[in-house]
């Protein structure tokens, strides 16, 4: 479909409601049959159908020229086709921004301020030209955009396409507003409340997000944007931690500010989501460089889009204080030892797993732990495994190498295929292309022990005892998850029961835990439904990495400390603490 025009969006903001009204205008339509307008399914980065349509309601169509009303009928679960208009039509809806649960990929409304985000906005969808939006706001209430979009007057930015209004969160109302220069780019940090301790700690923070932002500028050479937004909510519905082409929505924790635990964090999610402006919003793995919003998006390569990023979220947080050398490793070697002590590790590949992202990103379910596998994880794991091989082997680092894979396939097409990621390894060092890919294309191929030998390591092995359980929370009493290769498992335990009792005593976890490495047999008590049943589960033993032990030389704990970014100097036989784990998508502990 042709128009001639830019579609315009009249929003105007009603906080009291949590609502906006918007006037959607389109002219110079050459189709006769009408537009067909919809709310996107999914959100790039988001991985997870929706209905953000549920929200749009009173959608109403008038034919600008002669002032009649158009029947609007619906079109599919997100969308509305408008018949038999002329070549210039009116739109009219109000929509809900209420939705903790969609905050992060539409945005939300209070009666103080807000996030106005294109996932609101029904695009057309025969149509990729420009779009605008005029911002009608209440009295007083301020407004900050991101770049990305053209200012064509006082309160309308013109934007490129749907995606890119999608991709741009608009902050509107009252917030705290703080600017730092980072090699002579504006970074904003944008607060839309106030945690515990911002006023003394809130400068330091953004201070270290910046040393973190520079670590990457330096790894690339440069930004791939004239400005930056972090727009931050401390509010814990607010789980965000989506990004942007030019920003990035934020969600820290109440005690960000207060807790260095948090702290640190904090710092975390705001290293990963910067990352993904190179990783992903330009360096996009095929067929990402060309969404589609309402059927999806499916890739092979979310394992680098995601995994790297991890990688590099640790590894920047590292070099800029926010943890040690021996968190960071502790942390590398604690992903593994979650990833492997699941029965879906041996069946489900990085490869695999990225492709059936729609499947099981985020949401837990019952069998997860036995049919599928975080590409986050695994990816993580892949990069410090190459990382290190380059630089034992190549001379050469994974920052400069990505960089050069980076400046040759950002904002190619459709995208950089695993092929072409196979080519560019192995122009760096014979066979390390063909082996990623190897480890990536296929279960239980993580090769992490091998790899910490190499660095001067000793990595020990221990026998634990286990139930085959995974409790929700990590703390139960509800079972989340039964390995079905584990004791819990050939028992008879299924996930969502409620342990009631342990040896006959009400459920205590250390009761369990002790129980599970001292005895024979833990017999349980349940709850499945309103159904009583008792289990007695027999534990059995597993392997896992139980120590990481120095035992290089002096050189090779240099060669480590200039990796990291801080100064590593263990002494020989020294042990590396590994009580350092953390995992946005929640800790899965097998007991």
């Amino acid at each position: 479909m042709t128009i001639t025009e830019p579609v315009h969006y009249q929003v105007t903001v009603d906080p009291h409601l949590h609502q906006i009204r918007v006037v959607m205008t389109i002219k110079g339509m050459n189709d006769g049959t009408g537009p067909t307008v919809e709310t996107p399914t999914w959100v790039p980065g988001d991985y997870t159908f929706a209905p953000y349509g549920r929200d749009i309601f009173e959608v109403k169509a008038t034919d600008l020229d002669d002032g009649h009303d158009l029947t609007v009928r619906r079109d599919g679960w997100q969308g509305y086709h408008i018949e038999q208009p002329g070549p210039n039509v009116r739109i009219t809806y109000t929509a809900s921004c209420e939705s903790a649960a969609f905050g992060e990929a539409s945005g939300i409304l209070d009666d103080g301020n807000g996030v106005l985000l294109g996932t609101r906005y029904l695009r057309v969808t025969s149509y990729d030209g420009p779009y605008r939006v005029t911002y009608d706001l209440p009295k007083g209430w301020a407004l900050h955009h991101p770049s990305g979009a053209t200012p064509v007057g006082a309160t309308t930015w013109e934007y490129p396409g749907y995606e890119i209004l999608l991709d741009t969160p608009v902050v509107v109302g009252s917030f705290d507003h703080k600017t730092r220069q980072v090699a002579k780019t504006p970074f904003h940090h944008v607060f839309l409340d106030r945690a515990a301790g911002f006023e003394t700690r809130a400068d330091d923070f953004v201070d270290q997000v910046g040393r973190v932002a520079d670590g990457y500028r330096s790894m690339f050479g440069s930004f791939p944007f004239e400005d930056y937004t972090f727009v931050y909510g401390s509010d814990p519905t607010e789980e965000w931690g989506l990004e942007h082409l030019t920003s990035t929505m934020v969600g820290i924790d109440p005690n960000v500010f207060t807790d260095p635990v948090k702290w640190a964090t904090g710092i975390r999610v705001c290293a990963h989501e910067l990352f993904h402006a190179w990783n992903v919003r330009r360096l996009r793995p095929a067929p990402l460089g060309e969404l589609d919003l309402r059927g999806g998006s499916f890739t092979e390569g979310l394992w680098v889009a995601e995994g790297f990023t991890r990688y590099y979220e640790f590894l920047s947080c590292t070099r800029a204080e926010a943890y040690t050398p021996e968190q960071f490793l502790s942390a590398v070697v604690n992903y593994y030892r979650h990833l492997v002590a699941l029965p879906a590790y041996q069946r489900v590949s990085p490869v695999d797993a990225s492709l059936a992202s729609f499947l099981n990103h985020g949401d837990k379910y019952a069998g997860k732990v036995n049919d599928a596998t975080d590409y986050y994880d695994q990816g993580m794991v892949i990069a410090f495994c190459l990382d290190a091989t380059l630089r034992l082997k190549a001379r050469t680092t994974l920052d400069q190498v990505f960089a050069d894979f980076y400046g040759k396939h950002a904002g190619k097409g459709s995208g950089y295929t695993l092929d072409d990621l196979r080519k560019h390894l192995e122009s760096v060092l014979a066979g390390l292309g063909e082996r990623v890919l190897n480890e990536a294309g296929k279960p239980a191929r993580l090769a992490l022990v091998p790899r910490l030998e190499e660095l001067g390591f000793t990595v020990g092995q221990e026998s634990v005892k286990s139930l085959g359980l995974v409790l929700k929370d990590d703390t139960g009493p509800v079972v989340y998850g039964v390995l079905d290769t584990g004791p819990a498992g050939a028992a008879g335990l299924a996930p969502d029961d409620v342990i009631t009792t342990v040896d006959a005593k009400p459920f205590d976890l250390t009761a369990l835990r002790w129980l599970r490495d001292n005895s024979a047999g833990v017999t349980l008590g349940v709850l499945r439904g309103n159904r009583p049943r008792t289990y007695t589960v027999r534990p059995a033993s597993r392997q896992q990495i139980g120590s990481l032990t120095w035992n290089g030389t002096s050189a090779q704990a240099a060669a480590i400390g200039s990796w990291l970014g801080r100064p590593f100097a263990p002494e020989a036989g020294q042990d590396i603490p590994l009580d350092f784990y953390e995992n946005f998508h929640g800790v899965q502990t097998v007991i």
